[in-house]
């Protein structure tokens, strides 16, 4: 019985090999998330500017993405915050991403939010090379439920082999800071985030923040 269970593991692994490496991967089509949310420009102390242009989505590098939201947003008071939301398929973890790009990083924990009958917890990362420093906090929507990077990996493996499309969001933003000030960097991007959530619909909250509890 035990050898039974063994083989059946390894027949499991080699499907799975085979269906990561033998099949072509297609370009990664979405259902189009980013085209119904409607993310308000300016609200309470908040103006912003549009930067996503800037990233050139027909790179064959950036298969991966289907679309990108990225605004920088700032405050009366001057403090600012890029703001991004990436719909992909295949997620780059941002420690790799950020380490292969020759930053220096430091694990700073989690962040916790509790918003709108919604809690859960992000990713935050100091990251720093040659004079730029910056908080990176991030977390993922799934179908509409927040989700680890690990668990958001075996979700889109179960869907390239379905052929089931899904809505699959990184939702982050990027503080400037220095290293004494992570902290703080951290308290304006939660400001932000419950401003922000605020001046939403409730389907567009579903989509960045999950369906919450009944």
């Amino acid at each position: 019985m035990n050898n039974l269970k063994h083989i059946s593991v390894i027949i499991l692994i080699a499907l799975a090999i085979i269906v990561a490496f033998a099949i072509p991967k297609p370009e990664y089509k979405g259902v189009n998330i980013l085209k119904q949310l409607n993310i308000p420009a300016a609200f309470v102390d908040w103006t912003s500017q549009d930067v996503g242009q800037n990233l050139n989505l027909n790179d064959d590098r950036y298969n991966f993405i289907s679309d990108i939201f990225a605004r920088t947003y700032t405050r009366k008071d001057g403090a600012n915050l890029l703001f991004l939301i990436i719909d992909a398929g295949n997620f780059h973890d941002p420690k790799v991403c950020f380490g292969n790009a020759g930053y220096k990083l430091t694990d700073l924990g989690y962040v916790d939010f509790d918003i709108l009958n919604r809690q859960f917890k992000a990713i935050a990362l100091l990251t720093e090379k040659s004079e730029e420093s910056y908080v990176v906090v991030y977390w993922f929507c799934i179908d509409k439920n927040i989700t680890g990077w690990g668990k958001q990996k075996l979700e889109e493996f179960l869907a390239s082999i379905m052929g089931r499309k899904k809505s699959g969001l990184m939702i982050r933003f990027d503080i400037p800071c220095s290293k004494s000030m992570t902290i703080k960097s951290t308290t304006l991007g939660k400001e932000f985030i419950y401003d922000l959530a605020r001046a939403l619909t409730h389907e567009d909250i579903e989509f960045i923040f999950g369906l919450g509890k009944n």
